[in-house]
């Protein structure tokens, strides 16, 4: 298989933090939701005789993007409602399993009407479905199931705008997975479709572009440049842009276009700066093509010449940033160029 290009696979990581691809798994002590969270992405289960196992949040990976978030059980000693919901609002999920293995508590009815309050979506899952016995001998399993559905319609109806039922599963009979995992897929199928709709966007191409670029400028105008000016190391500010952007010569035919250098840059701007000026003036240019290239504050160049001034002086350090400014520019068209040509990879995997 080809090697997705260094910047396209940045581009993608871009798209994905842009997307929330988390489903947090919440519920009762005991119900086992954390066997249910390894059994539905694929480790091994690990079913703990403590209570309140799970103390911290894990993660796990579902499908190709998805992540399982396998929350503490509501009600603890440590997580109280009240502990809970900050922890809800900490993590800023926005959907949940909440998961079930015996009669809803009062707990549960706080955390629930919580989501409800805050448009978190909720799909219901009781574990444990194999427990489910009627000691009388009275009611069988579909009586069983229909009367802990009529339970949560009847305690929720008024909160929340949804089917109120269970997705009943058990790991230890292997019942209900399947249907499980038919409700997560179309979730995550639709988080798909944002992305590559996100990956094939010209929007979206240019924010992250235009991310780099200002990640770039800031760079350019740190400390350490300054003694890249006294040396005259252009190459070293082309090594530095062009590690920046993952690209290389090698991306020219990719991306139509010779990848700029530096030194081309600098030089003209020495050329064209045949006429006298005053040092106000000079910081003026300079803060005007950096806050034009690099879409930042003129402050923050103007600071940086005034630091400078001492060793070097307005007249030789003119030409040299303003050379670097113009090609920093350019090494972004370019990088824009290569990313277009190679974006459909993304893509292509995504659907591969």
């Amino acid at each position: 298989m080809r090697r997705i290009h260094p910047i396209a696979l940045e581009f993608q990581n871009f798209i994905e933090d842009t997307i929330d691809y988390r489903i947090g798994v919440i519920g009762q002590v005991d119900a086992g939701k954390s066997a249910l969270v390894n059994e539905l992405s694929g480790t091994a289960a690990h079913i703990s005789t403590q209570t309140d196992a799970t103390r911290t949040i894990i993660r796990h990976e579902y499908g190709r993007r998805g992540w399982l978030l396998d929350f503490p059980g509501v009600g603890t000693a440590e997580y109280s409602p009240k502990q809970y919901k900050k922890l809800l609002r900490k993590t800023n999920i926005k959907h949940v399993l909440y998961v079930f293995s015996s009669k809803i508590r009062e707990a549960d009815e706080e955390i629930i009407r919580f989501l409800a309050k805050k448009k978190i979506s909720v799909t219901f899952v009781y574990n444990k479905a194999d427990t489910l016995t009627d000691v009388s001998g009275q009611k069988d399993s579909s009586t069983l199931k229909h009367d802990k559905d009529t339970e949560l319609h009847v305690t929720f109806k008024r909160d929340l705008d949804q089917p109120l039922r269970y997705i009943f599963v058990s790991i230890k009979d292997d019942y209900g997975l399947g249907a499980l995992r038919a409700a997560l897929n179309p979730i995550f199928d639709d988080k798909d479709s944002t992305f590559n709709k996100r990956a094939g966007s010209a929007k979206y191409l240019e924010k992250f572009l235009n991310k780099k670029l200002n990640r770039l400028g800031t760079k350019l105008l740190s400390p350490g440049f300054k003694d890249v000016i006294l040396k005259k190391a252009y190459r070293s500010i082309e090594e530095m842009t062009e590690s920046h952007y993952s690209v290389t010569g090698q991306d020219e035919a990719a991306a139509g276009m010779e990848i700029p250098r530096a030194a081309d840059y600098i030089n003209r701007a020495k050329e064209s700066d045949k006429d006298g000026k005053t040092s106000k003036e000079y910081i003026g240019r300079l803060a005007s093509v950096f806050s034009t290239v690099f879409k930042l504050r003129k402050l923050n160049v103007v600071s940086f010449v005034f630091s400078t001034l001492g060793e070097i002086g307005i007249r030789n350090i003119f030409p040299v940033l303003k050379g670097t400014f113009d090609y920093a520019g350019e090494m972004n068209d370019f990088a824009r160029e290569v990313l277009k040509s190679h974006r459909g990879e993304i893509i292509r995997k995504q659907e591969s």
